[in-house]
């Protein structure tokens, strides 16, 4: 068994050593993507700051509150994007043939699925991230203490399972469909609409949706209102921070055992 672990760890360390110096090739690349995505969120959180400014509080949450929770939503979105792009384009990959490679090996296909793209350009979503966040955490002066440090940790990992899992889940659709449908345009609009703004300004029916069904409010809003002390909409007490990471790795294995439904449907990509 431990034998086994070892070296599962060694051949990600690897797979990931070789997305790095596949990055690493185009350097210009990495620095164009760098300068428009920071750009892109800097501007889109001016914009929240002005809507706030002129037409006051979002359901009671303020300006400063609003950097928090936004800056929250976009370091999981950030690590997502870093640890499981690959999830966005599963027919693809597919139709491509590169699952067939996968199944020609000696070794687990979904654990060579989750590592073969260790994407550098989550670097860029997780600088204006960063910033948004330190930003957030000063204008609400937030109390850094070891419990705080834990919970914000474990929120961050809950939250990337869950982003995840919404890709994989979707992405796993094309085993059945046979296509290259690609769901990532969607799936990102739902989580900016329902991570980065209190979900308590929408109707009770679309909280209990985010919530109860596609858990995104356990990404970022769950967790800020403890954090804040804000309304949830809920009543759930303070401890519900610590759900995120529970059912973050509740869904990201459901959509790996749907991952994994879809893998015995699949023939191949040759005919």
């Amino acid at each position: 068994m431990l034998k086994t672990i070892r070296y599962y760890a060694g051949m990600g360390i690897y797979y990931i050593k070789l997305s790095l110096l596949g990055w690493m090739e185009y350097p210009m690349n990495l620095a164009a993507w760098l300068g428009t995505n920071l750009l892109q969120f800097l501007v889109g959180f001016a914009t929240i700051k002005f809507v706030v400014q002129e037409f006051g509080a979002l359901n009671g949450w303020t300006y400063s509150q609003i950097a928090f929770l936004y800056g929250l939503a976009m370091l999981s979105h950030a690590f997502s994007i870093i640890l499981f792009i690959q999830t966005w384009h599963i027919g693809g990959i597919m139709l491509a043939g590169e699952l067939d490679r996968f199944l020609l090996r000696p070794m687990n296909v979904l654990f060579q699925f989750l590592f073969m793209d260790f994407n550098l350009i989550g670097l860029t979503d997780l600088l204006p991230g960063v910033i948004i966040f330190i930003y957030g955490c000063m204008q609400v002066r937030f109390s850094w203490t070891l419990y705080s440090t834990l919970a914000i940790m474990a929120v961050l990992f809950g939250a990337t399972l869950i982003r995840g899992a919404l890709f994989m889940a979707t992405g796993s659709i094309a085993f059945w469909t046979k296509s290259n449908s690609d769901f990532s345009g969607i799936n990102l609009n739902i989580m900016d609409r329902t991570t980065m703004y209190p979900l308590t300004m929408y109707p009770r029916i679309i909280q209990m949706i985010f919530t109860f069904v596609l858990p995104f409010g356990f990404i970022s809003f769950f967790p800020a209102s403890a954090f804040l002390g804000m309304d949830n909409g809920f009543s759930f007490p303070s401890w519900i921070i610590w759900f995120t990471p529970v059912v973050g790795i509740a869904v990201f294995t459901l959509s790996c055992l749907l991952f994994c439904a879809g893998l015995r449907k699949y023939d191949s990509a040759g005919s």
